[in-house]
């Protein structure tokens, strides 16, 4: 009787100590059924095996698996920025013609505090060395592929107004580009197998599978040679637009049999500088909502801030505003100068299909220059990195931006500023 008395504690005190972190034992007692491939209610030999947890890199996961991911704003490269980061010689084929690695540097701790980051591509890139371009036809320097890369980002969607300014040819070097640095991308295509194939990214942390789909609504008035070129969001007035949203749709069936846990669609706006979500954004992001087959919609192309809604129970993140941009000249287009970095995280259990939602959505009001030189530069209450343009106007700016985020209801208890300093990891 000691003997089993002995045992039993011992298996108790191993089930039921306090775990934490990616890749550990949970509490059987907490888990569920499907969960647990042993039985201890029957008195038989099995003995059950203990269920691993894959919580990711942020905070306070509350179920066995989350993802985290990180998205913001537009690269926005035009040549007054990128000519602060060049090289001896812009003509340089070797990758040294520019450096944009202390650009994207302050990103690296919010990057490492997630687990998929996504980035939004907004322009063609040039072949290495040049020739460059600038707006309204841009073709930037190649190497701001490579700081993208080099900071930690997984992948970049490229469904862009300006995804046709190097017609095919620019879609391809693009592609070659981002592949070549390591980064997984979609959204603009030279083979129409492609273009129908989702991009689906693992959590390096184990916990699940994402997919990431994307569309534009406009080109700026160009045509690709072909309309499966560039992945689409057309407005309900073209008569394209449901087309549209059944492949957008098709695709995210597509990703699910392709073992993706969660679906996120971005769309890319072309009406700039405001900081409400226009009709197209609003009847478009309702719409791809209503189909049940997204998870998250955020969006970005309008360079500036916009709100986050809830919407049937679906996250619409709005505007992201610019990720990194030159500073616009016209003191009544200063939203450009600001973007918002969202980490968005999911719980759930890998592989089981109903178990996802979205628990928390950190928000980040960022800056494109830390004392007068571009850098991307966080704004945050707790200001990590110090004034980013001066103590009053980034606070001016972070309470700015908090208006817009909660202007469509979103709950605070959910949609919460991101400051990283008061994480354990940070």
């Amino acid at each position: 009787m000691a003997v089993v008395l002995v045992v039993a504690i011992g298996m108790a005190w191993h089930w039921t100590r306090p775990q934490g972190g990616a890749g550990t034992t949970i509490d059987l007692a907490t888990a569920d059924a499907s969960s647990a491939p042993g039985d201890l209610t029957r008195g038989g030999d099995a003995v059950p095996e203990p269920v691993d947890a894959h919580h990711g890199n942020s905070p306070d996961c509350p179920d066995l698996d989350c993802i985290a991911l990180m998205v913001n704003g537009d690269m926005l490269f035009h040549e007054r920025m990128w000519r602060y980061f060049a090289g001896a010689n812009t003509s340089a084929t070797d990758g040294t013609a520019f450096d944009f690695t202390e650009l994207f540097a302050p990103m690296s701790r919010y990057l490492k505090a997630s687990d998929i980051s996504v980035c939004n591509f907004e322009t063609p890139v040039s072949k290495p060395g040049g020739p460059y371009a600038d707006y309204p036809s841009f073709n930037i320097p190649p190497e701001v592929a490579t700081g993208v890369a080099k900071v930690g980002y997984t992948a970049c969607t490229h469904a862009t107004n300006h995804s046709w300014d190097q017609g095919a040819a620019g879609i391809q070097r693009l592609n070659d580009t981002l592949t070549k640095v390591g980064l997984k991308h979609t959204g603009s295509y030279t083979n129409e197998a492609d273009s129908m194939k989702p991009m689906v990214l693992d959590s390096p942390t184990g916990g699940g599978k994402l997919a990431v789909i994307a569309g534009t609504v406009s080109l700026n008035g160009n045509k690709p040679s072909q309309d499966w070129m560039i992945d689409r969001l057309r407005g309900k007035e073209d008569p394209r637009h449901q087309q549209d949203i059944d492949r957008a749709v098709a695709k995210a069936k597509t990703a699910r049999e392709e073992g993706a846990d969660l679906v996120a669609v971005a769309m890319h706006s072309v009406v700039e500088y405001i900081d409400y979500a226009d009709d197209w954004q609003v009847s478009e992001a309702h719409a791809l909502a209503d189909t049940g087959a997204f998870d998250l919609i955020f969006g970005t192309g309008s360079h500036s801030a916009q709100p986050i809604e809830n919407y049937k129970g679906t996250w619409i993140i709005y505007g992201l505003g610019n990720a990194v941009t030159v500073t616009a000249s016209d003191p009544s287009r200063a939203v450009n100068n600001q973007g918002v970095t969202a980490r968005i995280q999911f719980a759930g259990r890998k592989g089981q299909t109903g178990s996802w939602r979205v628990n928390r959505i950190d928000w980040l009001p960022t800056a494109n220059m830390r004392q007068g030189l571009y850098r991307w530069c966080p704004i945050a209450a707790d200001r990590p990195d110090g004034a980013c343009w001066s103590d009053d106007e980034d606070a001016r700016v972070r309470e700015r931006i908090r208006d817009v985020i909660y202007a469509k209801g979103a709950d605070p208890n959910v949609v919460r500023e991101w400051e990283i300093t008061k994480e354990p990891a940070a």
